[in-house]
């Protein structure tokens, strides 16, 4: 018997109206969909994709990722996840597994991507809209101009200060509960005017802050900023 394909589907940030057609249309010729699964149940990238696409009929295989630096949990769950897909795979059926913004940044698929293409799996990788310019789009701006490089960086890096230093436009992702420590990094900087974001992209509860002085101490996990320079 074939083997399935392991699809990566980027679904954008949160809109409904910003997953690709070809996004839509993989979706809707995969029967089993993989959706990542955060503590308390979660599945966003799941709940983004249904309202563009008709879920009925099809398998849900929620792959629950572990929120730890623990580098051994974080491998034996990535593997457990590999596993769970390729039971699907190894049937036939393609699977499709769903992620917020696009595949290529800081996603989950990525890990077991890896995993299953180094076992022989055949995979493919649908792009999708990139949190960071959704937020940009929100905040009617660009994000940099020619000439000028643009850095991504997470917002709880241990090396924010040098980040920051680097000429051209920052972004700063997965702001979340560092926004205490990115604010003061960003004023020690020079950089805290030239600041803004965009809380929960997107989404019902978005917020859109041109300042950081109207943005929350403690705003959610999905918080991106961008610092133009």
């Amino acid at each position: 018997m074939e083997k399935g394909v392991f699809y990566g589907i980027s679904v954008g940030p949160g809109d409904p109206e910003l997953l690709t057609c070809k996004a839509v249309r993989t979706i809707r010729a995969c029967r089993v969909i993989a959706t990542p699964q955060t503590k308390g149940e979660n599945t966003l990238a799941l709940d983004i994709a249904s309202a563009a696409v008709d879920m009925s009929g099809k398998t849900i295989l929620p792959i629950r990722f572990l929120m730890t630096r623990d580098q051994e949990a974080l491998r034996k769950s990535h593997e457990e996840a590999a596993d769970a897909v390729a039971e699907w795979l190894d049937r036939g059926e393609d699977v499709g597994m769903l992620n917020l913004g696009d595949v290529s940044i800081y996603s989950t698929f990525s890990y077991v991507h890896d995993i299953l293409k180094a076992r022989g799996y055949r995979t493919e990788i649908i792009p999708g809209v990139p949190s960071f310019c959704a937020v940009a789009a929100k905040l009617g701006t660009g994000i940099t101009e020619m000439g000028k490089p643009l850095h991504i960086i997470p917002a709880g890096h241990e090396g924010l200060a040098e980040s920051l230093a680097l000429p051209g436009s920052k972004i700063l992702m997965k702001t979340g509960k560092a926004m205490p420590a990115v604010r003061q990094a960003l004023k020690d900087a020079g950089l805290y005017e030239k600041a803004s974001l965009v809380q929960n992209c997107g989404l019902p509860d978005e917020k859109v802050c041109p300042s950081l002085d109207e943005a929350d101490d403690d705003p959610s996990y999905f918080t991106t900023i961008l610092v133009k320079a």
